[in-house]
């Protein structure tokens, strides 16, 4: 996971979010997702070759743009609470 450093700009907390996030995936329901998940784990992918893939790609990003929708309707006090408890 070379390329997490750079992604999280060195943030430990932030780094330490997406390696939870990748053990989550890895657990998932998603075939696609595990096999991506487990693939960046093992160091055979880099998380941003899975993000730039056909492959992966479209699964990654469909929770996002769920997430990114119901954020954008967020109250600037619930994103500091949604914050807060991350």
């Amino acid at each position: 996971m070379d390329d997490l450093d750079d992604i999280t700009g060195g943030d430990e907390k932030r780094g330490q979010a997406v390696r939870q996030v990748l053990d989550q995936l890895a657990r998932s329901n998603n075939p696609l997702l595990r096999e991506m998940a487990t693939a960046v784990q093992e160091g055979q992918l880099t998380l941003r070759q899975a993000a730039n893939s056909n492959t992966y790609g479209t699964e990654l990003t469909a929770p996002f743009h769920t997430f990114w929708t119901a954020y954008q309707e967020m109250t600037t006090e619930e994103r500091d609470d949604l914050a807060a408890r991350s």
